[in-house]
């Protein structure tokens, strides 16, 4: 993977690449990164709404070392069931390397959903490690059936009244899964929630070789309200023409 900044011509791991990038954990919170996939025109998703779709190869390997370096991946149900998310999945190489970092050798997943609306037999709940359950992440108000079966199948966590308080989701990952490096992985709906309570704190965006048109949603898309959150660009690598670009927030 070539390198094109900031020192232009050289090969690159992405797993060396991402696992050294300096995240300083902020005053009372994990670490925050986004990683999404963008058209060149924009959108983040295919015809069928599907992000999987826009990769290749490249976008793949890098999509992989970026969990590497996560202690837990966060994604919105609808981005889990759109998806098909199962387990994190990492090469006995990374998991090594996660040991010597002093970390767990998987990085656990979370779910968040105000409703509960998301089936326990899902890949993600139904192809978990005992050792290893998915955290969901919902409210006081969703319905105590739905809550029953997910607790059966995971770690349900309350960290809000009526919508996810991501202030209190993410002391609670702190607390239960010892997080200080959070990923997620959108939608664009969730991603635009940590945006407006300013919690993103790194963004890796690849842009992908096509275009989409239509009404295809952007990486951070939603109701809540806008604001310009300046970023500083880090990095930008390139493979089989795609742009592998890594920002991160300059120092608060």
């Amino acid at each position: 993977m070539l390198l094109l900044w900031p020192d232009p011509g050289g090969e690159v791991d992405p797993a060396i690449a991402y696992a050294g990038d300096p995240r300083p954990e902020p005053a009372g919170r994990p670490w925050v990164m986004l990683n999404m996939i963008s058209t060149a025109d924009g959108g983040a998703a295919d015809p069928a709404g599907r992000s999987g779709g826009l990769g290749g190869p490249a976008d793949k390997q890098v999509f992989v070392a970026i969990r590497a370096v996560a202690d837990v991946i966060v994604a919105g149900a609808a981005t889990v069931a759109s998806e098909d998310y199962g387990p994190a999945r990492l090469s006995p190489a990374l998991r090594e390397a996660r040991r010597e970092r002093g970390q767990a050798e998987l990085p656990r997943l979370a779910v968040v959903t105000a409703s509960l609306q998301i089936a326990p037999d899902r890949r993600l709940f139904r192809e978990a490690d005992p050792g290893n359950r998915p955290i969901v992440l919902t409210t006081a108000t969703a319905d105590r059936n739905r809550r029953r079966a997910l607790e059966a199948v995971a770690e349900v966590i309350e960290v809000g009244d009526q919508q996810v308080d991501w202030h209190r989701a993410l002391a609670a990952l702190s607390s239960a899964a010892g997080a200080r490096v959070v990923l997620c992985e959108g939608g664009p709906s969730t991603n635009a929630r940590l945006v407006a309570d300013d919690l993103v704190d790194e963004l890796c965006l690849t842009l992908a070789p096509s275009m989409v048109g239509g009404t295809a949603p952007r990486i951070v898309d939603g109701p809540a309200g806008g604001r310009l959150v300046p970023l500083t660009l880090e990095r930008a690598l390139m493979a089989d023409g795609y742009l592998f670009l890594r920002y991160a927030r300059p120092s608060r």
